[in-house]
């Protein structure tokens, strides 16, 4: 049986960290749903697919998009961009703010998105803000990087949250800020208002926010969606895309009680989650692209807030076994009356979650466009899936910081004709390797390889010569 919540010690220890009494009350909130729910978990015979009328389609003729794209770029005067860039690097090997990372073309992805934005209010001559969520931790350092901006930039800080050891639900005490962690993306909306930015966006006449991930340099304002939105009076829009097998953990768009949720694997029983993973039953994920209505966004704020699901993320921190309560910004979907979600293609999603993602992205799989926006090279055969799939066995990329290890430059491996790409071993590439079709590269741990500069990898398990 779980604990009673220690609520004054909770209290205690986020007033000391200058927290808002009205975020504490807000998290212990969540905090007592730890101790009073059963078990928190969605019954899969409780909820149902949405049809094409909660489900739409990016499929539309050419006259019906440019209709919707001519209504969207008359209303980008009013649209607002807002990153999600509280994250570290840490599963890239680093312990920097992941948006000063470098992403693609020697730029970060700070750099990157800032120049999508200035693209766009170029080509449309409008002013359309670029807002930046931020994190405790990444708050000072994007400060100092964004000052020299072509672009002014808005930040605002997402709440802070104690994370609780596990079994007694007191909140950790290593005296570093490893005791606090953010509280999922799903604070954003109420990060939003507090910080007053939500009434100052209204007051200047902005009507839709488009929320995503920093690391998503896929996802971007598409002024057609905005068309959409506005002509389906839409207050609220996921885009989701097709699960593959290699996401079929990733949250998915579902009908419960008759409205639009969004379902994470945590909150499925044990039991039911082989099921909840069946791409045939649940056949799209959540890309944490978001479009919401900030008017409707503000109504519900004042109604008492949204229904997010809580989630509870288990860690271990200092050797502690914690707890990090959180929501996600998708599951905001079902807390409008007028919700849809948007099946996309991959073009629009392409996080950079691992080392293997990054190393594509840098890749000559992928491009920049004149307008800074993400896009697979023209070059890549139709054929071929939109990105290939790698994998760093753990005896070839024990940590991402070998990465200078393994390649002399890891961004000359061309994979503009690669399906896959797949390395087990001590196995060195110097520059200029070219991987065509589905491609293994596999090696005894005793044997170093060097893969010659120039060497073309087609097809098939590449054994080389040992040093």
């Amino acid at each position: 049986m779980t604990a009673l919540l220690p609520e004054e010690s909770i209290t205690e220890k986020m007033i000391r960290r200058g927290i808002d009494r009205d975020t504490i009350e807000k998290f212990l909130r969540m905090a007592r749903r730890v101790t009073h729910e059963q078990s928190g978990y969605v019954p899969l015979n409780s909820v149902s697919v949405p049809d094409s009328n909660m489900l739409l389609d990016t499929r539309r003729d050419s006259r019906e998009f440019n209709e919707l794209d001519q209504r969207g770029v008359a209303l980008l005067p009013h649209a607002v961009v807002i990153k999600l860039n509280g994250g570290r690097s840490t599963t890239m090997g680093g312990e920097v703010p992941k948006g000063v990372l470098i992403a693609k073309n020697g730029r970060s992805y700070l750099d990157i998105i800032a120049g999508q934005v200035k693209a766009m209010r170029e080509k449309w001559q409008v002013d359309v803000p670029l807002l930046l969520m931020n994190s405790f931790f990444t708050h000072e350092p994007t400060l100092e990087v964004i000052a020299d901006f072509p672009i002014p930039v808005r930040t605002f800080l997402q709440s802070e949250a104690p994370r609780l050891v596990e079994g007694t639900l007191e909140p950790l005490h290593t005296g570093t800020d490893e005791d606090w962690c953010p509280p999922g993306h799903g604070d954003v909306y109420e990060s939003l208002r507090r910080c007053g930015l939500l009434d100052e966006l209204l007051a200047e006449g902005r009507k839709w926010a488009f929320i995503s991930n920093l690391d998503n340099l896929a996802a971007g304002l598409d002024p057609w969606i905005l068309g959409l939105i506005k002509r389906e009076r839409i207050e609220f829009l996921i885009e989701v895309t097709d699960r593959t097998e290699q996401d079929r953990k990733g949250g998915t768009l579902v009908v419960k009680d008759r409205c639009l949720d969004l379902l994470e694997i945590a909150q499925i029983a044990p039991e039911e989650q082989d099921l909840f993973m069946d791409i045939t039953q649940f056949p799209v994920f959540n890309t944490n692209n978001a479009w919401v209505d900030l008017r409707a966004l503000r109504d519900a704020l004042e109604r008492g807030g949204l229904n997010l699901p809580l989630i509870q993320n288990r860690k271990t921190v200092s050797g502690n076994q914690v707890i990090q309560l959180e929501t996600a910004m998708g599951a905001a979907v079902g807390s409008f009356a007028r919700s849809r979600g948007l099946r996309v293609g991959r073009e629009r999603f392409f996080p950079t979650k691992k080392v293997e993602d990054l190393f594509v992205l840098q890749s000559d799989a992928c491009m920049l466009d004149p307008m800074d926006r993400l896009m697979s090279n023209p070059k890549r055969p139709p054929t071929l899936p939109v990105r290939p799939r790698v994998v760093f066995g753990a005896d070839f990329l024990d940590s991402p910081l070998k990465m200078n290890a393994r390649f002399e430059d890891a961004s000359t491996v061309s994979l503009v004709r690669a399906a896959s790409f797949e390395v087990h071993g001590p196995v060195f590439f110097e520059r200029d390797v070219t991987i065509e079709g589905d491609v293994q590269v596999r090696v005894p741990t005793d044997k170093p390889v060097r893969i010659a500069r120039g060497s073309l990898l087609r097809d098939g398990t590449h054994p080389s010569n040992s040093d």
